[in-house]
Protein backbone atom coordinates (compact mmCIF):
# COMPACT_ATOMS: atom_id res chain seq x y z
CA UNK A 1 0.00 0.00 0.00
CA UNK A 2 1.08 3.58 -0.58
CA UNK A 3 -0.58 5.45 2.25
CA UNK A 4 -4.10 6.70 2.89
CA UNK A 5 -6.53 8.25 0.46
CA UNK A 6 -7.90 11.74 1.07
CA UNK A 7 -11.30 10.37 2.02
CA UNK A 8 -9.81 7.93 4.52
CA UNK A 9 -8.02 10.86 6.17
CA UNK A 10 -11.32 12.78 6.22
CA UNK A 11 -12.98 9.80 7.97
CA UNK A 12 -10.22 9.85 10.59
CA UNK A 13 -10.93 13.54 11.22
CA UNK A 14 -14.67 12.86 11.49
CA UNK A 15 -14.02 10.30 14.25
CA UNK A 16 -12.12 12.97 16.20
CA UNK A 17 -14.44 15.92 15.54
CA UNK A 18 -17.87 14.43 14.77
CA UNK A 19 -19.93 16.97 16.76
CA UNK A 20 -17.94 20.05 15.75
CA UNK A 21 -19.23 22.34 13.01
CA UNK A 22 -17.34 21.61 9.81
CA UNK A 23 -18.83 24.11 7.36
CA UNK A 24 -20.88 27.26 7.88
CA UNK A 25 -22.02 29.39 10.78
CA UNK A 26 -21.21 28.40 14.34
CA UNK A 27 -24.95 28.52 15.12
CA UNK A 28 -26.42 26.41 12.32
CA UNK A 29 -23.55 25.00 10.29
CA UNK A 30 -23.07 21.39 9.20
CA UNK A 31 -21.17 19.19 11.65
CA UNK A 32 -18.42 16.78 10.64
CA UNK A 33 -20.79 13.84 11.16
CA UNK A 34 -23.50 15.49 9.05
CA UNK A 35 -21.00 16.31 6.32
CA UNK A 36 -19.84 12.69 6.23
CA UNK A 37 -23.44 11.47 5.98
CA UNK A 38 -24.16 13.83 3.06
CA UNK A 39 -20.98 12.73 1.29
CA UNK A 40 -21.79 9.04 1.76
CA UNK A 41 -25.34 9.44 0.46
CA UNK A 42 -24.04 11.20 -2.64
CA UNK A 43 -21.23 8.67 -3.09
CA UNK A 44 -23.70 5.78 -2.83
CA UNK A 45 -25.64 7.16 -5.79
CA UNK A 46 -22.40 7.55 -7.77
CA UNK A 47 -21.80 3.84 -7.24
CA UNK A 48 -25.33 3.10 -8.45
CA UNK A 49 -24.52 5.09 -11.58
CA UNK A 50 -21.56 2.83 -12.24
CA UNK A 51 -18.78 5.27 -11.37
CA UNK A 52 -15.47 3.40 -11.34
CA UNK A 53 -12.20 4.25 -9.61
CA UNK A 54 -10.39 6.84 -11.70
CA UNK A 55 -13.50 8.23 -13.43
CA UNK A 56 -13.29 12.02 -13.82
CA UNK A 57 -16.15 14.07 -12.37
CA UNK A 58 -16.37 17.87 -12.60
CA UNK A 59 -17.69 20.43 -10.11
CA UNK A 60 -18.72 23.86 -11.46
CA UNK A 61 -20.16 26.04 -8.72
CA UNK A 62 -19.73 28.75 -6.13
CA UNK A 63 -18.12 28.18 -2.73
CA UNK A 64 -20.67 26.26 -0.68
CA UNK A 65 -21.25 23.28 1.58
CA UNK A 66 -22.75 21.46 -1.42
CA UNK A 67 -19.50 21.92 -3.40
CA UNK A 68 -17.60 20.21 -0.59
CA UNK A 69 -20.18 17.41 -0.36
CA UNK A 70 -19.81 16.71 -4.09
CA UNK A 71 -16.00 16.71 -3.87
CA UNK A 72 -15.95 14.38 -0.84
CA UNK A 73 -18.37 11.99 -2.59
CA UNK A 74 -16.06 11.88 -5.61
CA UNK A 75 -13.09 11.17 -3.36
CA UNK A 76 -15.02 8.47 -1.46
CA UNK A 77 -15.63 6.39 -4.61
CA UNK A 78 -12.08 6.88 -5.88
CA UNK A 79 -13.12 9.31 -8.60
CA UNK A 80 -11.01 12.19 -9.87
CA UNK A 81 -12.23 15.69 -9.00
CA UNK A 82 -12.09 18.18 -11.90
CA UNK A 83 -12.89 21.71 -10.63
CA UNK A 84 -14.20 24.38 -13.04
CA UNK A 85 -14.01 28.07 -12.09
CA UNK A 86 -17.27 29.98 -11.80
CA UNK A 87 -15.96 32.79 -14.00
CA UNK A 88 -15.35 30.46 -16.93
CA UNK A 89 -17.79 30.33 -19.84
CA UNK A 90 -19.13 27.50 -21.95
CA UNK A 91 -16.23 27.35 -24.40
CA UNK A 92 -13.70 27.21 -21.58
CA UNK A 93 -15.69 24.73 -19.48
CA UNK A 94 -16.16 22.45 -22.47
CA UNK A 95 -12.41 22.42 -23.07
CA UNK A 96 -11.84 21.22 -19.51
CA UNK A 97 -14.59 18.59 -19.68
CA UNK A 98 -13.25 17.24 -22.96
CA UNK A 99 -9.65 17.38 -21.79
CA UNK A 100 -10.44 15.44 -18.64
CA UNK A 101 -13.00 13.10 -20.18
CA UNK A 102 -15.59 13.94 -17.51
CA UNK A 103 -19.07 12.48 -18.05
CA UNK A 104 -20.68 13.69 -14.80
CA UNK A 105 -20.91 17.32 -13.67
CA UNK A 106 -22.04 18.78 -10.35
CA UNK A 107 -22.96 22.44 -10.93
CA UNK A 108 -24.89 25.41 -9.63
CA UNK A 109 -27.65 26.92 -11.71
CA UNK A 110 -25.28 29.74 -12.56
CA UNK A 111 -23.20 32.63 -11.31
CA UNK A 112 -23.15 36.34 -12.07
CA UNK A 113 -26.01 36.09 -14.54
CA UNK A 114 -24.40 33.25 -16.50
CA UNK A 115 -26.43 30.01 -16.70
CA UNK A 116 -24.20 26.95 -16.17
CA UNK A 117 -27.02 24.47 -16.79
CA UNK A 118 -27.99 26.08 -20.10
CA UNK A 119 -24.34 26.16 -21.14
CA UNK A 120 -23.97 22.42 -20.42
CA UNK A 121 -27.22 21.61 -22.23
CA UNK A 122 -25.96 23.52 -25.25
CA UNK A 123 -22.73 21.52 -25.58
CA UNK A 124 -23.65 19.38 -28.55
CA UNK A 125 -21.58 16.26 -29.03
CA UNK A 126 -20.36 16.22 -25.43
CA UNK A 127 -21.24 12.87 -23.84
CA UNK A 128 -22.57 13.87 -20.42
CA UNK A 129 -24.33 11.12 -18.46
CA UNK A 130 -25.50 13.12 -15.44
CA UNK A 131 -25.70 16.81 -14.49
CA UNK A 132 -26.38 17.27 -10.76
CA UNK A 133 -27.58 20.77 -9.85
CA UNK A 134 -26.18 21.61 -6.42
CA UNK A 135 -28.72 24.31 -5.59
CA UNK A 136 -31.79 22.43 -6.83
CA UNK A 137 -34.09 20.44 -4.52
CA UNK A 138 -36.56 19.15 -7.10
CA UNK A 139 -36.09 16.23 -9.51
CA UNK A 140 -34.93 17.23 -12.98
CA UNK A 141 -35.55 15.81 -16.41
CA UNK A 142 -33.32 13.66 -18.60
CA UNK A 143 -29.73 13.83 -17.37
CA UNK A 144 -30.58 16.70 -14.98
CA UNK A 145 -31.26 16.06 -11.30
CA UNK A 146 -30.90 17.93 -8.01
CA UNK A 147 -28.36 17.13 -5.29
CA UNK A 148 -31.17 16.59 -2.78
CA UNK A 149 -32.62 13.84 -5.00
CA UNK A 150 -29.19 12.29 -5.43
CA UNK A 151 -28.84 12.08 -1.65
CA UNK A 152 -32.28 10.54 -1.26
CA UNK A 153 -31.41 7.92 -3.87
CA UNK A 154 -28.18 7.19 -2.04
CA UNK A 155 -29.92 6.29 1.21
CA UNK A 156 -31.14 3.09 -0.44
CA UNK A 157 -27.73 2.13 -1.80
CA UNK A 158 -25.46 -0.74 -0.82
CA UNK A 159 -23.48 0.61 2.14
CA UNK A 160 -21.19 -2.42 2.27
CA UNK A 161 -20.22 -1.79 -1.35
CA UNK A 162 -19.46 1.82 -0.48
CA UNK A 163 -17.37 0.80 2.54
CA UNK A 164 -15.46 -1.60 0.32
CA UNK A 165 -14.78 1.11 -2.27
CA UNK A 166 -13.58 3.53 0.40
CA UNK A 167 -11.29 0.87 1.91
CA UNK A 168 -9.66 0.32 -1.51
CA UNK A 169 -8.40 3.90 -1.61
CA UNK A 170 -4.62 4.38 -1.75
CA UNK A 171 -2.18 7.23 -1.57
CA UNK A 172 -1.16 6.84 -5.20
CA UNK A 173 -4.76 7.18 -6.43
CA UNK A 174 -5.27 10.19 -8.69
CA UNK A 175 -7.23 12.68 -6.55
CA UNK A 176 -7.83 15.65 -8.84
CA UNK A 177 -6.91 17.44 -12.05
CA UNK A 178 -6.86 21.24 -11.92
CA UNK A 179 -6.63 22.80 -15.36
CA UNK A 180 -4.37 25.81 -15.44
CA UNK A 181 -4.07 28.14 -18.41
CA UNK A 182 -0.80 27.84 -20.27
CA UNK A 183 1.31 29.94 -22.58
CA UNK A 184 0.54 27.55 -25.42
CA UNK A 185 -2.96 28.99 -25.63
CA UNK A 186 -4.73 25.93 -24.22
CA UNK A 187 -5.28 24.78 -20.64
CA UNK A 188 -2.98 22.15 -19.15
CA UNK A 189 -4.20 19.57 -16.66
CA UNK A 190 -2.26 19.35 -13.39
CA UNK A 191 -2.93 15.92 -11.84
CA UNK A 192 -2.30 15.30 -8.15
CA UNK A 193 -2.45 12.03 -6.25
CA UNK A 194 -3.83 11.69 -2.74
CA UNK A 195 -0.27 11.33 -1.43
CA UNK A 196 0.84 14.54 -3.14
CA UNK A 197 -2.17 16.41 -1.84
CA UNK A 198 -1.58 15.18 1.70
CA UNK A 199 2.11 16.13 1.42
CA UNK A 200 1.06 19.66 0.44
CA UNK A 201 -1.33 19.81 3.41
CA UNK A 202 1.42 18.67 5.78
CA UNK A 203 3.83 21.28 4.43
CA UNK A 204 1.25 24.04 4.80
CA UNK A 205 0.38 22.92 8.33
CA UNK A 206 4.02 22.88 9.41
CA UNK A 207 5.14 26.20 7.95
CA UNK A 208 2.00 28.30 7.43
CA UNK A 209 -1.35 27.35 8.99
CA UNK A 210 -0.55 25.62 12.31
CA UNK A 211 -4.25 24.74 12.61
CA UNK A 212 -5.99 23.53 15.76
CA UNK A 213 -9.61 22.43 16.04
CA UNK A 214 -10.45 25.85 17.51
CA UNK A 215 -9.62 27.64 14.26
CA UNK A 216 -12.10 29.15 11.81
CA UNK A 217 -10.93 29.71 8.23
CA UNK A 218 -12.65 32.22 5.98
CA UNK A 219 -12.28 30.88 2.43
CA UNK A 220 -12.80 33.61 -0.15
CA UNK A 221 -10.59 32.06 -2.83
CA UNK A 222 -12.69 30.00 -5.27
CA UNK A 223 -12.93 26.30 -4.44
CA UNK A 224 -12.00 25.59 -8.06
CA UNK A 225 -8.53 27.04 -7.39
CA UNK A 226 -5.82 25.41 -5.32
CA UNK A 227 -5.91 28.25 -2.77
CA UNK A 228 -9.59 27.66 -2.03
CA UNK A 229 -9.60 23.89 -2.40
CA UNK A 230 -6.41 22.15 -1.25
CA UNK A 231 -5.03 25.05 0.80
CA UNK A 232 -8.55 26.01 1.88
CA UNK A 233 -11.28 23.55 2.83
CA UNK A 234 -9.29 20.34 2.21
CA UNK A 235 -6.58 21.00 4.79
CA UNK A 236 -9.13 22.50 7.19
CA UNK A 237 -11.19 19.29 7.24
CA UNK A 238 -8.11 17.28 8.16
CA UNK A 239 -7.62 19.31 11.35
CA UNK A 240 -11.15 19.79 12.69
CA UNK A 241 -11.26 23.43 11.56
CA UNK A 242 -14.57 25.19 10.86
CA UNK A 243 -14.79 26.40 7.26
CA UNK A 244 -16.70 29.54 6.40
CA UNK A 245 -17.21 29.81 2.62
CA UNK A 246 -17.15 33.47 1.61
CA UNK A 247 -18.98 34.42 -1.57
CA UNK A 248 -18.77 37.89 -3.09
CA UNK A 249 -15.98 39.71 -1.30
CA UNK A 250 -17.26 43.00 0.10
CA UNK A 251 -15.07 44.79 2.65
CA UNK A 252 -17.92 45.84 4.94
CA UNK A 253 -19.51 42.41 4.82
CA UNK A 254 -16.20 40.65 5.39
CA UNK A 255 -15.46 42.81 8.43
CA UNK A 256 -18.84 41.84 9.88
CA UNK A 257 -18.23 38.14 9.20
CA UNK A 258 -14.77 38.20 10.82
CA UNK A 259 -16.34 39.68 13.94
CA UNK A 260 -19.53 37.59 14.14
CA UNK A 261 -17.97 34.24 13.18
CA UNK A 262 -14.67 34.82 15.00
CA UNK A 263 -12.51 34.00 11.97
CA UNK A 264 -8.94 33.19 12.97
CA UNK A 265 -7.27 32.60 9.58
CA UNK A 266 -7.97 34.66 6.47
CA UNK A 267 -6.08 33.98 3.23
CA UNK A 268 -6.90 36.72 0.73
CA UNK A 269 -5.58 38.86 -2.11
CA UNK A 270 -3.88 42.23 -1.64
CA UNK A 271 -6.88 44.21 -2.92
CA UNK A 272 -9.17 42.69 -0.28
CA UNK A 273 -6.62 43.26 2.50
CA UNK A 274 -6.37 46.91 1.43
CA UNK A 275 -10.14 47.22 1.43
CA UNK A 276 -10.41 45.76 4.93
CA UNK A 277 -7.79 47.92 6.55
CA UNK A 278 -8.95 51.08 4.79
CA UNK A 279 -12.67 50.66 5.42
CA UNK A 280 -14.27 53.24 7.77
CA UNK A 281 -16.08 50.46 9.68
CA UNK A 282 -12.82 48.77 10.67
CA UNK A 283 -12.39 50.78 13.86
CA UNK A 284 -15.83 49.74 15.12
CA UNK A 285 -15.36 46.04 14.45
CA UNK A 286 -13.85 43.48 16.81
CA UNK A 287 -11.14 41.70 14.82
CA UNK A 288 -9.36 40.25 17.83
CA UNK A 289 -10.04 36.65 16.74
CA UNK A 290 -7.83 37.03 13.66
CA UNK A 291 -4.44 35.42 14.30
CA UNK A 292 -3.18 35.10 10.72
CA UNK A 293 -3.81 37.08 7.54
CA UNK A 294 -2.05 35.62 4.52
CA UNK A 295 -1.77 37.44 1.23
CA UNK A 296 0.35 37.49 -1.91
CA UNK A 297 0.05 36.86 -5.64
CA UNK A 298 1.40 40.30 -6.50
CA UNK A 299 3.58 43.07 -5.09
CA UNK A 300 2.52 44.00 -1.56
CA UNK A 301 3.02 47.66 -0.59
CA UNK A 302 5.19 47.98 2.53
CA UNK A 303 2.71 50.53 3.88
CA UNK A 304 -0.11 47.98 3.66
CA UNK A 305 1.86 45.51 5.76
CA UNK A 306 2.69 48.24 8.26
CA UNK A 307 -0.97 49.32 8.40
CA UNK A 308 -2.12 45.74 8.95
CA UNK A 309 0.38 45.23 11.76
CA UNK A 310 -0.58 48.59 13.28
CA UNK A 311 -4.37 48.34 13.11
CA UNK A 312 -4.93 44.63 13.68
CA UNK A 313 -4.67 43.19 17.18
CA UNK A 314 -1.11 42.89 18.56
CA UNK A 315 0.29 39.46 17.74
CA UNK A 316 -1.68 39.05 14.49
CA UNK A 317 0.66 37.55 11.90
CA UNK A 318 0.72 39.01 8.39
CA UNK A 319 2.18 36.58 5.92
CA UNK A 320 3.07 36.49 2.22
CA UNK A 321 4.20 33.66 0.00
CA UNK A 322 4.69 32.19 -3.44
CA UNK A 323 3.15 29.11 -4.96
CA UNK A 324 1.73 27.54 -8.09
CA UNK A 325 -0.80 24.88 -9.02
CA UNK A 326 1.94 22.53 -10.25
CA UNK A 327 3.34 22.41 -6.70
CA UNK A 328 -0.09 21.82 -5.13
CA UNK A 329 -0.01 25.23 -3.50
CA UNK A 330 2.65 27.02 -1.51
CA UNK A 331 6.36 26.85 -2.29
CA UNK A 332 7.66 29.62 -0.02
CA UNK A 333 6.24 31.64 2.86
CA UNK A 334 7.33 34.31 5.29
CA UNK A 335 7.51 33.38 8.96
CA UNK A 336 5.76 34.98 11.98
CA UNK A 337 8.85 36.88 13.14
CA UNK A 338 9.59 38.45 9.74
CA UNK A 339 9.36 42.24 9.63
CA UNK A 340 7.23 44.38 7.25
CA UNK A 341 10.05 44.80 4.71
CA UNK A 342 10.50 41.03 4.39
CA UNK A 343 6.74 40.37 4.13
CA UNK A 344 6.24 43.11 1.57
CA UNK A 345 9.32 42.70 -0.58
CA UNK A 346 9.89 38.95 -0.56
CA UNK A 347 7.87 35.74 -0.68
CA UNK A 348 9.67 34.22 2.26
CA UNK A 349 11.68 31.03 2.57
CA UNK A 350 11.10 27.61 1.04
CA UNK A 351 8.82 25.21 2.87
CA UNK A 352 10.91 22.61 4.66
CA UNK A 353 9.61 19.78 2.44
CA UNK A 354 10.70 21.45 -0.80
CA UNK A 355 13.94 22.22 -2.60
CA UNK A 356 13.93 25.57 -4.41
CA UNK A 357 16.73 26.73 -6.70
CA UNK A 358 17.47 29.67 -8.97
CA UNK A 359 18.70 28.41 -12.33
CA UNK A 360 20.49 30.02 -15.25
CA UNK A 361 19.71 29.46 -18.96
CA UNK A 362 21.57 26.13 -19.00
CA UNK A 363 19.86 25.05 -15.74
CA UNK A 364 22.95 25.54 -13.60
CA UNK A 365 22.27 26.76 -10.05
CA UNK A 366 23.01 30.47 -9.58
CA UNK A 367 24.55 31.97 -6.44
CA UNK A 368 22.67 34.05 -3.89
CA UNK A 369 21.61 37.45 -5.24
CA UNK A 370 21.62 36.49 -8.93
CA UNK A 371 18.36 36.42 -10.85
CA UNK A 372 17.25 33.36 -12.78
CA UNK A 373 14.37 30.94 -13.21
CA UNK A 374 12.75 29.57 -10.06
CA UNK A 375 12.76 25.76 -9.97
CA UNK A 376 11.22 23.49 -7.34
CA UNK A 377 11.38 19.79 -6.42
CA UNK A 378 9.60 17.81 -3.73
CA UNK A 379 6.82 15.36 -2.81
CA UNK A 380 3.97 17.72 -3.69
CA UNK A 381 5.27 18.73 -7.14
CA UNK A 382 3.49 17.23 -10.15
CA UNK A 383 5.28 14.50 -12.07
CA UNK A 384 3.74 15.40 -15.42
CA UNK A 385 0.88 17.24 -17.11
CA UNK A 386 -2.26 15.25 -17.85
CA UNK A 387 -2.04 13.53 -21.25
CA UNK A 388 0.56 16.08 -22.38
CA UNK A 389 4.02 14.49 -22.73
CA UNK A 390 5.36 17.42 -24.76
CA UNK A 391 4.54 19.95 -22.05
CA UNK A 392 5.87 17.58 -19.41
CA UNK A 393 9.20 17.11 -21.17
CA UNK A 394 9.84 20.86 -21.37
CA UNK A 395 8.75 21.53 -17.79
CA UNK A 396 11.52 19.68 -15.94
CA UNK A 397 15.29 19.68 -15.63
CA UNK A 398 17.19 16.42 -16.01
CA UNK A 399 17.44 16.07 -12.23
CA UNK A 400 13.68 16.49 -11.72
CA UNK A 401 13.23 20.17 -10.84
CA UNK A 402 10.05 21.81 -12.12
CA UNK A 403 10.76 24.96 -14.13
CA UNK A 404 8.18 27.46 -12.93
CA UNK A 405 8.64 30.08 -15.65
CA UNK A 406 9.01 32.75 -12.94
CA UNK A 407 12.19 34.72 -12.36
CA UNK A 408 13.58 35.52 -8.94
CA UNK A 409 16.55 35.58 -6.60
CA UNK A 410 17.40 34.66 -3.02
CA UNK A 411 18.70 37.10 -0.44
CA UNK A 412 21.30 36.16 2.16
CA UNK A 413 18.59 34.94 4.56
CA UNK A 414 17.09 32.62 1.97
CA UNK A 415 14.06 34.78 1.21
CA UNK A 416 12.78 34.56 -2.35
CA UNK A 417 12.26 37.77 -4.28
CA UNK A 418 10.09 37.51 -7.39
CA UNK A 419 11.58 39.87 -9.94
CA UNK A 420 9.71 39.14 -13.15
CA UNK A 421 7.60 36.68 -15.12
CA UNK A 422 9.63 34.70 -17.60
CA UNK A 423 6.39 33.69 -19.19
CA UNK A 424 3.91 36.31 -20.36
CA UNK A 425 1.46 35.67 -17.54
CA UNK A 426 0.08 38.68 -15.69
CA UNK A 427 -2.18 38.93 -12.63
CA UNK A 428 -5.62 40.58 -12.64
CA UNK A 429 -6.87 40.92 -9.08
CA UNK A 430 -4.98 37.76 -8.12
CA UNK A 431 -6.15 35.72 -11.14
CA UNK A 432 -3.56 34.38 -13.57
CA UNK A 433 -4.00 35.59 -17.15
CA UNK A 434 -2.04 34.11 -20.04
CA UNK A 435 -1.95 36.21 -23.23
CA UNK A 436 -1.60 33.20 -25.54
CA UNK A 437 -4.85 31.71 -24.25
CA UNK A 438 -6.73 35.02 -24.57
CA UNK A 439 -5.26 35.66 -28.03
CA UNK A 440 -6.32 32.19 -29.14
CA UNK A 441 -9.94 32.94 -28.27
CA UNK A 442 -9.97 36.51 -29.60
CA UNK A 443 -8.56 35.43 -32.96
CA UNK A 444 -11.80 33.52 -33.54
CA UNK A 445 -13.90 36.71 -33.47
CA UNK A 446 -15.23 37.82 -36.85
CA UNK A 447 -13.47 40.99 -37.96
CA UNK A 448 -10.27 40.27 -36.03
CA UNK A 449 -7.29 39.28 -38.17
CA UNK A 450 -4.42 39.41 -35.64
CA UNK A 451 -4.28 40.11 -31.92
CA UNK A 452 -1.64 40.46 -29.22
CA UNK A 453 -2.37 40.97 -25.52
CA UNK A 454 -0.17 42.34 -22.75
CA UNK A 455 -0.69 43.19 -19.11
CA UNK A 456 -0.62 46.84 -18.09
CA UNK A 457 -0.63 48.40 -14.63
CA UNK A 458 -3.96 49.12 -12.99
CA UNK A 459 -4.42 50.95 -9.69
CA UNK A 460 -7.29 48.75 -8.47
CA UNK A 461 -6.51 45.29 -9.87
CA UNK A 462 -2.73 45.39 -10.10
CA UNK A 463 -2.76 44.65 -13.83
CA UNK A 464 -5.34 44.35 -16.61
CA UNK A 465 -5.21 43.19 -20.19
CA UNK A 466 -4.64 45.49 -23.15
CA UNK A 467 -5.27 44.12 -26.65
CA UNK A 468 -3.60 45.25 -29.86
CA UNK A 469 -5.77 44.27 -32.83
CA UNK A 470 -5.32 44.20 -36.59
CA UNK A 471 -8.75 44.20 -38.24
CA UNK A 472 -9.62 41.79 -41.03
CA UNK A 473 -9.81 43.40 -44.52
CA UNK A 474 -13.05 45.36 -44.79
CA UNK A 475 -13.83 45.04 -41.08
CA UNK A 476 -15.02 48.04 -39.08
CA UNK A 477 -15.27 46.22 -35.74
CA UNK A 478 -15.03 48.60 -32.79
CA UNK A 479 -13.22 48.32 -29.47
CA UNK A 480 -16.57 48.22 -27.67
CA UNK A 481 -17.75 45.31 -29.85
CA UNK A 482 -14.54 43.37 -29.19
CA UNK A 483 -14.80 43.82 -25.41
CA UNK A 484 -18.49 42.83 -25.46
CA UNK A 485 -17.70 39.70 -27.52
CA UNK A 486 -14.92 38.75 -25.14
CA UNK A 487 -17.24 39.03 -22.14
CA UNK A 488 -19.42 36.31 -23.65
CA UNK A 489 -16.51 34.03 -24.52
CA UNK A 490 -14.16 34.12 -21.53
CA UNK A 491 -13.94 34.75 -17.81
CA UNK A 492 -14.31 38.44 -16.98
CA UNK A 493 -10.82 38.77 -15.50
CA UNK A 494 -9.37 37.67 -18.84
CA UNK A 495 -11.31 40.27 -20.85
CA UNK A 496 -8.98 43.07 -22.06
CA UNK A 497 -9.99 46.40 -20.58
CA UNK A 498 -8.85 48.36 -23.63
CA UNK A 499 -8.20 47.81 -27.33
CA UNK A 500 -5.74 49.56 -29.64
CA UNK A 501 -6.03 49.11 -33.41
CA UNK A 502 -2.85 48.77 -35.50
CA UNK A 503 -2.22 48.36 -39.19
CA UNK A 504 0.24 45.57 -38.36
CA UNK A 505 1.70 43.99 -35.24
CA UNK A 506 5.40 44.74 -34.66
CA UNK A 507 7.59 41.69 -35.25
CA UNK A 508 11.11 40.84 -34.15
CA UNK A 509 13.84 39.28 -36.26
CA UNK A 510 12.42 35.76 -35.87
CA UNK A 511 8.92 36.79 -36.93
CA UNK A 512 7.43 36.73 -33.43
CA UNK A 513 5.34 39.60 -32.05
CA UNK A 514 7.66 42.09 -30.38
CA UNK A 515 5.76 42.61 -27.15
CA UNK A 516 8.43 44.90 -25.78
CA UNK A 517 7.39 47.38 -28.50
CA UNK A 518 3.75 46.93 -27.55
CA UNK A 519 4.62 47.69 -23.93
CA UNK A 520 6.36 50.84 -25.09
CA UNK A 521 3.26 51.81 -27.06
CA UNK A 522 1.07 51.14 -24.03
CA UNK A 523 3.27 53.32 -21.85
Amino acid sequence: MSGSSLYQEFERSVRLHASRVAVGSAKDGVTYAELERAARETASTLLQWGVARGDRIAVWGVNSTEWIVAALAIQAVGGVLVPIGTRLRGREARGILEGAGAAIVFCDRGFGGYDFVAALQGMEGLDLRHVVVLDQDQPGEGILTGLAQVRVQGTGGDQQALDQRISEGRGDDLADIIFTSGTTGRPKGVPMTCAQSLAACRAQQEDISNFTADDVIGVSFPFAHNAGYRAGWQIALLHGVRILPVGVVDSAGLLEVIESERITYLPTVVAVAQGLIGHPDRETRDLSSLRLLATGGTTIPVKLVEDLLTHLEPGTVVQSGYGLTEAAGSVTATRPDDGPEVVANTSGRALRSLEVRILGPDHQELPCGETGEIAVRGPQVLTGYYNDPEATKSAFTQDGFLLTGDAGSFDAAGNLRITDRIKDMYLVGGFNCYPAEIESVMSQMPGVDQVAVIGVDDERLGQVGKAFVVRSPGSAVTAEEIVAWCRNEMANYKVPRSVVFLDALPLNGTGKVAKTELKTLAA
